[in-house]
């Protein structure tokens, strides 16, 4: 269970901020607290009587005990804070929570407040003249934290927030802790050994459990056992620990979908790792075009940018020694009431940054942002809607969860990518019109960063294959495929630029092309389609006044078929969007650069 004390040993890395909120209210626990949330605040003073009562609602971390922490039905109260029905309307919940109560009001002061004011039994009466609702049904339900004002010097009247408070609590739970110690299989000490263990892990699923033993079971079969402590033996100190530092890592830097969460954190500090999920723009950021250009060079200048970005995100120099483990682990709850975990991995920083840059450089392809175009693995969110479509309800988390797992695998543990997705990715690139905005014009922009993702998906899976595709066009591969994508991409062009001077040098025209319209049925049959479109584009031609390059640009691709490859009417793979995606930048790229040099000569 290596995820579980690297857990426990980052928790104690961070020693220094536990029970301190940071800037958004995200708390590391101290032992035995839990976070909850409130509704009313009471207010009392030294002696135990009522001052007010303020409706509010307010998450706050309260001291509970092993029970209480993981009730759900049964009726262990917590120590401090609590629901009406303990504190005043059942009268066994109240008796229990006032019988623990007095255990440990001789620690402090202010918990003695409390003892002396519920001892009274006016809460309910209290809350009506404060104006809360007493004669509603929800008013058991209502989850009361305290506050004691006990002198004006007294800065923190707030119990949650009391360091003395917290420190009473421990120190009461220490001295009345169980003498019968076990084997910590976590630590390798002697601690008492948890039975029930903390829920709450992720708000999304608040009741889902990491760690469930039944200790009234039974059966003897399929791995279970007669006794609960025969399953697995887990101090409460690494318990708490662990699940304490995972709940934190979730709520500061979590990946969260549905009810799964991903976290990838250095053990040494509880530094957030790089996201393995990220495209090149998360960890460059959105600087200025110059930089993300300079940046989206190829091949081995781009290896070297990525590394100097990664080192820039966090203590460069910690990242140079390459010394530290970086932990990923996903957790999910399949149920309300079990979560598991789904991955887990463990590597050195060095390693981990390697498998990053190495996803990077194989699975990547020319993306564009405005008119400059940088190198780029797509992000998951682009692979999902590539591969599924625009998902909505509840197939959206189910699917994406299922991604985000294949996508931990395939970049940290090496697996091939699946198959499957290189055909789905293949039929949505080539069904543009699936792109259409509400006002009911073509997304061209949306259209585009979808075969931009294909590609990417197709070159790693023919890296897979030991077949290595350039992201500059390649004018001698003689790939079948890859071939009828430039003639797809030299036929977009060619009606491009005739409409493009038809009106003026006006680029305002976004219509489709016929290359582009009919490219669902050219993927399927491209020698007939292509001839259907090659003898529409007759009339474009003599707007270009016989547009003699485009047709050698024809002529020269043609010439690369191998025998009989051309009149094939087999289907297209994924490797027609890479010929169609570099012919058109290359395109476009000349375009520009004839455009430039008119302009200039011009002035």
């Amino acid at each position: 269970m290596s995820w579980f004390s690297n857990l426990a040993e980052t928790y104690d890395r961070l020693n220094n901020i536990v029970g301190v909120p940071d800037d958004k209210g995200n708390i590391l626990l101290p032992p035995n607290h839990m976070a909850s949330n409130t509704d009313v605040c009471v207010t009392i003073d030294g002696e135990g009587n009522f001052r007010r009562a303020d409706e509010g609602k307010l998450n706050i971390i309260i001291p509970c005990t092993e029970d209480s922490a993981s009730r759900a039905n049964n009726p262990s109260p917590h120590p401090l804070h609590e629901q009406v029905d303990f504190l005043a309307l059942d009268d066994k919940k109240r008796a229990q929570y006032i019988s623990q109560l007095s255990k440990w009001a001789s620690y402090n002061n202010k918990v003695k407040s409390v003892y002396e004011y519920i001892i009274n039994n006016t809460l309910v009466d209290d809350l009506g003249r404060s104006g809360v609702k007493t004669d509603s049904e929800k008013l058991g339900k209502l989850f009361i934290r305290f506050s004691v004002e006990t002198s004006t010097d007294d800065l923190t009247p707030q119990l949650w927030k009391d360091e003395s408070v917290i420190k009473a609590w421990q120190d009461f739970c220490t001295h009345n802790q169980s003498k019968d110690a076990g084997l910590c299989y976590v630590t390798g000490t002697l601690d008492n050994i948890r039975i029930k263990h903390p829920k709450g892990i992720n708000p999304i699923v608040n009741h889902a459990k990491l760690i469930s033993c039944n200790d009234s079971t039974n059966y003897t079969y399929r791995g279970r056992f007669i006794e609960s402590e025969q399953a697995n033996a887990i101090g409460g100190t690494a318990s708490h620990k662990a699940h304490a530092m995972l709940k934190y890592l979730i709520a500061t830097q979590g990946y969260k979908c549905d009810s799964q969460a991903v976290v990838a954190w250095a053990v040494d500090d509880g530094e957030k790792a790089v996201s393995p999920f990220t495209d090149s723009l998360g960890i460059y950021g959105n600087g200025d075009n110059d930089l993300i250009e300079a940046r989206g060079n190829l091949d081995d200048q781009y290896a070297k940018s990525f590394i100097d970005a990664l080192s820039s995100m966090g203590n460069a120099g910690k990242l140079k020694e390459h010394k530290r483990t970086i932990a990923v682990i996903a957790v999910d709850a399949a149920t309300t009431g079990r979560m598991a975990v789904t991955f887990y991995k463990e590597l050195r920083e060095d390693e981990y940054i390697e498998k990053i840059i190495d996803w990077h450089k194989s699975c990547c392809w020319l993306f564009r942002n405005k008119s400059v175009f940088y190198k780029s693995a797509p992000g998951d969110d682009k692979i999902m809607t590539a591969i599924y479509g625009d998902i909505k309800g509840e197939n959206y988390g189910k699917f994406k969860k299922q991604l985000r797992e294949r996508l931990l695998n395939c970049i940290l543990n090496g697996e091939r990518i699946n198959r499957a997705w290189l055909f789905a990715v293949t039929q949505h690139a080539s069904s543009p019109f699936s792109y259409i905005k509400q006002d009911g014009s073509w997304d061209a922009y949306k259209w585009e960063v979808m075969v931009n993702t294909a590609c990417a998906i197709a070159r790693k899976i023919n890296k897979e294959n030991g077949e290595v595709y350039a992201l500059e066009l390649e004018n001698t591969r003689t790939d079948r495929d890859y071939l009828f994508g430039r003639l797809l991409a030299v036929a977009d062009q060619i009606e491009s630029h005739a409409r493009y001077l038809q009106m003026g040098k006006n680029d305002t025209d976004k219509r489709p092309t016929n290359a582009v319209r009919y490219m669902s049925a050219f993927a399927a049959k491209p020698f007939r389609t292509w001839e259907l479109i090659y003898r529409q584009l007759s009339p474009y031609i003599q707007r270009l006044n016989g547009g003699e390059w485009y047709q050698r640009q024809i002529d020269e691709i043609m010439s690369l078929f191998n025998n009989n490859e051309y009149e094939n009417e087999k289907s297209l793979n994924g490797n027609y969007l890479m010929g169609y995606s570099l012919q058109r930048r290359a395109l476009k790229l000349k375009n520009n650069v004839e455009e430039n040099d008119d302009a200039e000569q011009k002035d």
